[in-house]
């Protein structure tokens, strides 16, 4: 029986770990770049690819919103050229100086340590390279990969048996994400992030199109043809009244058919966009995606369903004559519909978490709760990346696959190719769940 005294001393005891010397004599061409001898000639290597790959992964991240725009490729690439060379050297400076570091740290002090295997080389990359991105840049970077460290913290606790598994947690976190971020969406309160506030109003501000028929889609065209037959259909044979706190046109019936038929559209293309940035612009992924048909049908049917439980909620609240709490709680309740999602769902209820925290975050910081920490973007990108890399270098088993496969893109299979039974004698003091006696 593990108690809680045995629970805080192996959490004290792995802290202390990082700072015990691990393996002397080891040189860092064996752990760090076998494939040359020299660190030089193994950067400038290592540069080199990290660099084609980065260009690779942002023309694709900052194209494919050019096209949704009905921009040309031509044009697309004309107008976001600058952005990818500068997101690219970010991503290569971070890769180039984290191996440097590594390096570096190990012909400084003779010897490895746990904490200097990744942690703190990262740590200095980090440093390094975001203040190359642009400012709004730094913050999406770093929300992002506050998510993955918080996973990654998660899984290490339940590694030791710290705490035990939250069956649906997810689902809960996702729940109160989503009142959080509905709330700030409806009341125009706090201004998140421009993606954030764009995919929002794409799935809950649905609004009838006055444009020509012709120059809308089919889907469109075939989506706004369904919901005016209903709406007549409703106005037509049915005493309704709209309630004067609904800001649609439209009876409530048909707008909330409408918004989620458009929610199912737009979730089916939020996937294609993921799996393209994700596969680095593979369009042979893309098609893969449609492969696996009943886990797009779960990602778009939770898209359109959340969509459309949102907006109905919320007209019944406002026939009740209730506004106040009325985003917050369509989110909450409709961010149960949370369950429909496939596994794994953890990395997105994550994201959203942090992203409702940094709308409460600027909210407190808006009222003068709290006062505001310079730069606490670049501090929490910093801490952020140095725990994800420290994670997927020494512990891999405990990382998100997708970021697994991501390190494997960008380093051209270089991060497979380390050596684990080395780093697995610098990490030999570390505790873990099944050691856990040595405390007793």
């Amino acid at each position: 029986m593990i108690t809680t005294q045995d629970k805080i001393l192996c959490l004290l005891k792995t802290a202390q770990s990082l700072f015990v010397p691990g393996v002397y004599g080891l040189p860092c061409s064996e752990l760090w770049h076998p494939d040359h001898r020299r660190c030089d000639v193994a950067g400038l290597q290592f540069l080199s690819v990290c660099s084609v790959k980065a260009v690779k992964i942002y023309t694709a991240l900052y194209l494919l919103p050019q096209l949704l725009k009905h921009k040309s490729i031509y044009e697309g690439l004309k107008k976001t050229f600058p952005d990818v060379i500068r997101s690219a050297a970010f991503l290569t400076c971070h890769c180039y100086v984290t191996c440097a570091a590594h390096c570096v740290l190990r012909r400084l002090i003779g010897h490895y340590r746990a904490i200097t295997v990744a942690f703190i080389p990262s740590a200095i990359g980090s440093l390094a390279s975001i203040n190359i991105e642009k400012y709004h840049r730094r913050e999406i970077l770093a929300i992002y990969m506050a998510s993955l460290a918080l996973e990654c913290l998660y899984e290490m606790a339940v590694y030791r048996g710290l705490i035990p598994q939250l069956k649906g947690g997810e689902v809960a976190l996702f729940s109160l994400s989503s009142a959080v971020l509905t709330h700030f969406h409806r009341n125009k309160e706090v201004k998140i992030n421009d993606t954030l506030d764009w995919l929002m109003s794409k799935l809950l501000d649905c609004k009838h199109q006055t444009k020509p028929t012709q120059q809308k889609y089919l889907v469109t065209r075939m989506r706004e043809g369904l919901t005016d037959w209903v709406d007549r259909l409703i106005t037509g044979h049915f005493s309704y009244h709209r309630s004067e706190l609904c800001t649609h046109e439209r009876s409530c019936i048909a707008h909330t058919l409408d918004t989620g038929l458009n929610g199912l559209i737009w979730g089916t293309i939020i996937q294609m966009c993921i799996r393209l940035l994700s596969s680095g612009g593979s369009l042979r992924q893309v098609m893969r995606l449609f492969a696996r048909r009943s886990e797009v049908a779960r990602v778009s049917s939770f898209v359109g369903a959340y969509s459309a439980s949102v907006v109905a909620l919320e007209c019944l609240l406002h026939k009740a004559n209730i506004k106040d709490i009325t985003p917050a709680v369509s989110g909450a309740v409709s961010g149960l519909l949370f369950a429909i999602m496939p596994e794994p769902s953890g990395p997105v209820a994550l994201y959203f978490f942090c992203r409702a925290f940094q709308g409460v975050y600027k909210k407190l910081i808006q009222d003068k709760v709290l006062p505001e920490i310079p730069y606490d973007v670049v501090l929490l990108f910093t801490l952020s990346t140095a725990i994800t890399i420290h994670t997927g270098v020494c512990e891999p088993h405990l990382m998100r696959p997708s970021y697994t496969a991501f390190l494997n893109y960008l380093t051209d299979k270089r991060y497979q190719q380390l050596d684990r039974k080395l780093i697995n004698e610098v990490m030999k003091n570390t505790v873990n769940r099944d050691n856990l006696n040595i405390l007793q």
